[in-house]
C-alpha cells in the first residue's frame, strides 16, 4: 500500500530528474512508467518515502482538528435556520 501511495504522489510531484538513464546510459525523460519503475527499486522507494512522503504526512498531522475557513471559522458553516420572510412581530409599545 505504501508503494502504491508513493507512486501516486511521485507521479504528481516529480517534474524533472537528473541522472536517470537506461541500460545503455542514455538519459530517460520523466514519465509515469519511469517513475513507477524507479520506485520499484527499494533504496529509491525508501529515500522518496522518507524525504518526501513522510514529511508531507507529518505536516498534515500537525494541522488543527477543525481548521478555520479562509475568511473565518464560521465562513464554511451552513445555515440551519430558514431566512425570515417578514419582520417579526413585537409587543405593542405604550
Amino acid at each position: 500500500m505504501a508503494l502504491a501511495m508513493a507512486k501516486a504522489v511521485a507521479r504528481r510531484a516529480v517534474l524533472e530528474w537528473e541522472g536517470v538513464g537506461d541500460n545503455d546510459g542514455n538519459l530517460v525523460p520523466v514519465s509515469q512508467a519511469g517513475i513507477d519503475a524507479l520506485l520499484e527499486i527499494w533504496p529509491v522507494f525508501e529515500a522518496f518515502q522518507a524525504q518526501y512522503v513522510a514529511r508531507g504526512l507529518m505536516l498534515d498531522q500537525e494541522k488543527n482538528a477543525s481548521a478555520p475557513s479562509p475568511t473565518g471559522p464560521s465562513a464554511g458553516a451552513t445555515a440551519t435556520a430558514r431566512p425570515a420572510q417578514a419582520p417579526a412581530r413585537t409587543a405593542p409599545q405604550d
